[in-house]
C-alpha cells in the first residue's frame, strides 16, 4: 500500500514531473533546507478596533532554482514524512526570531511573533531546541507565539498539554491554529494553557452565506471573552466578513483583505500601516446620495 505521502504528491502533481518522484523531492529539499535556499515571509496581524498592527506570522516558503513556488501544503508534509521537519522547522523558528529582534513597538506594545509547531515537534526534545533559539537571537520569551493544530491535541493530548505547559516556563506564548475544525476544541480548552485561539479560515468564508456558521462563529467570540482567551479570525478577504466579523466582537484579524505574506522587510513597513493595504471603503451620506438623485 502506498504511503501517505506517496499519495499526497501523486495527487497534487499528477502529470507535473518539475520534481520528480518523492524520493527526489525530498532530496530537494533536504537539500535546500541543508544550504538554507529556503525561505521566511510574513502576514501581518492587526488589531479590530483601530486597525493597529499587532503581531506577525512567520511562514515557511519554497522557491525552486527555476524561480517556481512550491506551496506548503507539499513541502511541508513531504518534510514531516521524511523526518526533516524538525530541521526545517529549528531553522524557520531561529529565521524569525533574528528577523523580528529589529521590529519597532506599536504604541508601546511590541508586535507579537507567530510560528507555527508541526505535531511531529511535539516532543520532550523541541524544548531544549526552543531553549536554545531565545538565548542565542535574543528575542523576548514573552513576544514569541507557538501555533499548534488541533490535530496535535487529537493525536496526543496528554503529551501536547504536558509539552505545552514546559514551552511556558519559558514564557512563550501560545495559540491553537485553525480553531474549530478539530473534534477535541472544547473536549481539552479548559485544560490547555492557551493565549490566544485562531478561528479557521473556512468558517470566516462560509459565515456571510450560512446562518448556523455566523452563529458557531459569534458563540466563539463570547465563548473567548468568558475564559480571557484572545480570538484572532483569518483569512479575511472581504469587506462583508469584516463587517460580520466587526459587529459580533472580533478581537484580531488577519488576512488578504490586509496583506498577503511578504518577505520581512514589505511585512514590516506594512506593520506600521493601520489596515495595511486594505481599501477603505467611502460610506457617502444618505442626504448626499438623495441629492443626487433629484439632480
Amino acid at each position: 500500500m502506498e504511503s501517505k505521502l506517496r499519495v499526497l504528491f501523486l495527487e497534487q502533481h499528477a502529470g507535473d514531473r518539475r520534481l520528480g518522484t518523492p524520493a527526489e523531492t525530498e532530496i530537494l529539499l533536504a537539500d535546500a533546507i541543508e544550504r538554507r535556499e529556503l525561505s521566511v515571509h510574513y502576514q501581518p496581524q492587526y488589531e479590530m478596533g483601530n486597525g493597529r498592527g499587532c503581531g506577525m506570522e512567520a511562514l515557511a516558503r519554497w522557491t525552486l532554482p527555476d524561480g517556481e513556488d512550491i506551496s506548503p501544503s507539499i513541502f511541508i508534509p513531504i518534510a514531516e514524512g521524511a523526518g526533516l521537519i524538525g530541521a526545517l522547522g529549528a531553522w524557520v523558528l531561529e529565521r524569525a526570531c533574528e528577523a523580528a529582534c529589529c521590529w519597532p513597538d506599536l504604541g508601546g506594545c511590541p508586535p507579537t511573533l507567530s510560528v507555527n509547531i508541526s505535531t511531529h515537534q511535539i516532543n520532550r526534545d523541541f524544548f531544549a531546541v526552543l531553549e536554545r533559539i531565545i538565548s542565542v537571537t535574543g528575542f523576548p520569551a514573552e513576544r514569541l507565539e507557538l501555533e499548534i493544530t488541533e490535530s496535535a491535541l487529537i493525536a496526543d493530548a496528554g503529551l501536547a498539554i504536558d509539552c505545552m505547559e514546559e514551552w511556558k516556563e519559558l514564557g512563550v506564548q501560545i495559540a491553537v491554529d485553525d480553531f474549530g475544525t478539530g473534534y477535541s476544541s472544547f473536549s481539552y480548552l479548559a485544560r490547555l494553557p492557551v493565549d490566544r485561539l485562531k478561528l479557521d479560515k473556512s468558517f470566516i468564508h462560509r459565515m456571510p452565506f450560512e446562518r448556523k456558521t455566523a452563529a458557531i462563529v459569534r458563540s466563539m467570540f463570547g465563548l473567548g471573552r468568558e475564559m480571557g482567551i484572545t480570538v484572532l479570525a483569518e483569512g479575511i478577504e472581504t469587506e462583508r466578513q469584516f463587517d460580520m466579523l466587526e459587529h459580533m466582537g472580533c478581537q484580531q484579524v488577519q488576512g488578504y483583505l490586509f496583506a498577503k505574506p511578504a518577505p520581512a522587510k514589505e511585512a514590516r513597513a506594512l506593520l506600521l500601516v493601520p489596515w495595511g493595504t486594505r481599501l477603505m471603503p467611502v460610506y457617502r451620506p444618505a442626504s448626499a446620495s438623495r441629492g443626487l438623485h433629484a439632480a
